[in-house]
């Protein structure tokens, strides 16, 4: 009976693959988004500030004021450097996105600092790029400081300095950070799609009902219709992996056989997610839609946008302790970057495991309502 069993489910994950694999266009719009990602995606979620350019409003002209503004331009975070005769020719540079940042030194600026009276320098910035715009911010401040220490007298060189150091990413390189988060991004959206397509698409062909009535029982059916979607994933995800390693040279200082366990318990756990959608939709148009509507929720309170810890509404906060994509990067995180122990990873593996009953539970009871059958 068990091998009967196996039987039929292993005849139907074959005919599941050679329905996806077979035909050119499905095979090409499956594995062409690994490219599209790693190509868009990563360039496109780069935070990194280079090559911007500055408005600069320089209305003192003396020695302090040009060391300063040199300290400015000779970084590699401005490829051009703006510079104007007064307030309405930098606002007009501004307005028209020729620069994001503009700074002003007003006149005496020298002067007062010779003389030791306070001197203010503004620093304008677009708010429409408010992201750019802070990033860039910073790196002036940390200019603006190091100059100030620079001329400050003696007394004043006794502060004690701050220095910044970085774990696991020394040079905050931003491609590890979207190579990471791509990862889990990728499992999660084929494995939902492709579980909810494969079960819509016998509806729409009307072989739903012949399934069913099969000698392959329900519960056979689920696992022949999500198999195919969780090797794809998997495969998928690891493309995703080590092809980010090579072309951006995101370290892997992990244990793959960790990583390989990892990406399993993720992936079992959100083909339900898929089989959910699957019990409403009847056709293809349906479960595509379905499937938008679930992941952009998922991924927008994954970390993938901004951090979870940053997330205050109540209501956020608690859906994502329950986000499989939370956890997911977290491992993925921990595994690839800072070589994550097994004890370390099972804090994140536990709750994935947890979501991944419930979530394959709720799926088997709405297939069983929406459908009228006995699935286990």
């Amino acid at each position: 009976m068990i091998c009967l069993f196996f039987t039929g489910v292993g005849a139907l994950v074959r005919k599941e693959l050679l329905d996806l694999l077979k035909d050119p266009k499905s095979s090409f719009a499956i594995f062409f988004p690994i490219f599209l990602f790693l190509v868009v995606f990563v360039l496109a979620s780069n935070k990194d500030v280079e090559n911007s350019s500055v408005v600069i409003f320089n209305q003192d002209r003396g020695v302090h004021s040009v060391n300063l503004l040199d300290d400015v331009v000779n970084t590699n975070i401005f490829k051009e450097s703006i510079y104007v005769k007064s307030e309405k020719e930098l606002q007009k540079n501004i307005n028209t996105e020729k620069a994001f940042i503009g700074i002003t030194i007003p006149e005496n600026f020298s002067k007062n600092i010779d003389l030791n009276r306070k001197s203010d320098i503004l620093v304008v910035t677009d708010g429409r790029r408010t992201n750019a715009a802070t990033i860039v911010y910073s790196y002036l401040s940390q200019i603006f400081a190091k100059y100030q220490s620079k001329i400050s007298d003696k007394a004043t060189m006794n502060i004690p300095t701050v220095s910044i150091r970085t774990w696991y990413n020394p040079n905050k390189n931003q491609n590890w950070f979207s190579i990471t988060n791509l990862v889990c991004m990728i499992i999660i959206s084929q494995a939902i799609t492709l579980t909810a397509l494969a079960i819509a698409r016998e509806k729409e062909q009307g072989t739903f009902d012949q399934l069913l009535v099969s000698p392959i029982k329900p519960l056979g059916m689920l696992i022949g219709k999500t198999t195919p979607s969780i090797i794809i994933s998997l495969f998928m995800g690891f493309c995703v992996m080590f092809l980010g390693s090579w072309m951006y040279g995101v370290p892997v200082r992990g244990s793959l056989f960790l990583m390989a366990i990892a990406m399993v318990v993720y992936v079992i756990s959100v083909v339900g997610i898929g089989v959910c959608i699957a019990a409403f939709a009847n056709t293809q148009q349906q479960a595509m839609l379905g499937t938008f509507v679930v992941q952009m929720p998922i991924a927008s309170l994954s970390g993938l946008m901004s951090p979870v810890e940053s997330i205050e509404n109540p209501l956020m906060k608690a859906f994502t302790k329950v986000n499989p994509m939370v956890y997911g990067n977290k491992l993925v995180k921990g595994i690839m970057i800072k070589d994550m122990t097994f004890f370390d990873a099972l804090h994140s593996i536990i709750p994935i495991i947890l979501i991944g009953v419930f979530v394959i539970s709720l799926a088997c009871v709405v297939f069983s309502k929406k459908h009228r059958i006995k699935v286990f």
